[in-house]
């Protein structure tokens, strides 16, 4: 059974050309973040392996063993750890080495399966030297060897190799597709899969991630308390959150844009409530906290302050000053005056 979710179009496909034996050497599943991208690898390598009529089963031994990472045919190379002077993880990368590996491996005949998957996760992270020595092997493919390369940014794959792919773009699903997985495939409240379906941003994997992992809900909780009060600090408490989230970004870039996404989506939900758009909104547990913050606001002003939070994070990808950049943000946030409590 194909697990993947709200990518039916992708996985028909992928069925066609399995059964018509035209499956390509080398795939290239591109999309966000938690959008999909691994569940529908892992399913493509079980299905080239599966000992069932009705591929993939999920259920044979050599399914299970793929699913849980400890099948020999299927192979993963995956972002190597930053090391000690440079835990940004935006920095990390595949190495030449991790290829040449790679390399030396596929030219032995597969251990039990038909085929060997090389699945190669942040492939739009390959160093130089990586993608140009993937290239060499993605001219000559072994035989019965099948390449599953996942990205997010296609812009930064070499041309060259992305020719040498068949693409697949994962979109993210709509939130009453999610709702419905939510609720029939896991077993979560209506209420609860209502909020899990607007804020994971059809990246289904995050909701089910915050569904096993209690602590990416408090986590949001606490950024988003955080905004709250910050809307209502003076200039000197704006500066000392601008200085600890300047600290945060030299210890992990990824978590201070995450929380500057947050932003965003919480000034476009207050630019929704403005115009009358309660229904469309994402942070739906907040909704007295923004229409409170839309009373307050010109839309002017909220459309400035949503290209203020992008522009930040423009200039943070570029390398600025994380604490100056983030000072100035701090001022082009509207100060808002608290009206009724927030619970």
């Amino acid at each position: 059974m194909w697990q993947v979710i709200g990518q039916d179009k992708i996985i028909d496909s992928l069925k066609h050309s399995l059964s018509d034996g035209h499956l390509s050497h080398a795939h290239l599943f591109l999309g966000p973040k938690n959008v999909g991208k691994m569940t529908l690898a892992i399913n493509l390598a079980q299905a080239l392996n599966c000992e069932s009529d009705s591929k993939p089963c999920g259920q044979c031994h050599i399914c299970r063993r793929i699913a849980s990472g400890n099948h020999p045919d299927i192979q993963f190379i995956q972002l190597a750890e930053a090391d000690d002077t440079d835990k940004s993880s935006s920095r990390k990368t595949i190495s030449v080495e991790q290829i040449r590996d790679m390399q030396y491996s596929i030219n032995l005949k597969p251990y039990e399966g038909s085929h060997r998957v090389i699945i190669i996760d942040g492939a739009d992270h390959m160093s130089d030297g990586a993608a140009n020595s993937l290239l060499k092997t993605l001219e000559e493919p072994p035989s019965n060897t099948v390449f599953v390369l996942l990205a997010i940014d296609e812009a930064l794959l070499l041309q060259t190799i992305l020719s040498r792919c068949r693409k697949f773009d994962l979109l993210p699903m709509t939130v009453d597709i999610a709702r419905q997985a939510l609720i029939e495939q896991y077993g979560i409240q209506p209420e609860r899969a209502e909020l899990l379906a607007r804020i994971c941003h059809g990246r289904i994997g995050w909701a089910i991630s915050a569904i096993e992992d209690e602590s990416i809900l408090e986590e949001r909780s606490r950024n988003l308390s955080n905004l709250i009060d910050l809307a209502s600090a003076d200039t000197t408490d704006r500066f000392e959150f601008a200085s600890e989230l300047a600290t945060q970004f030299g210890k992990s870039r990824l978590a201070v844009r995450e929380d500057l996404i947050l932003w965003v989506t919480w000034w476009r939900d207050i630019m929704l409530m403005k115009n009358g758009c309660a229904d469309s909104i994402i942070n739906i547990d907040h909704e007295n906290v923004l229409r409170e913050h839309a009373e307050q606001c010109s839309t002017s002003v909220i459309g400035e302050t949503i290209k203020a939070i992008q522009e930040t994070m423009q200039q943070l990808d570029q390398n600025a000053n994380p604490r100056l950049a983030l000072e100035v943000l701090m001022l082009n946030i509207p100060i808002i005056e608290r009206e009724r409590s927030h619970a």
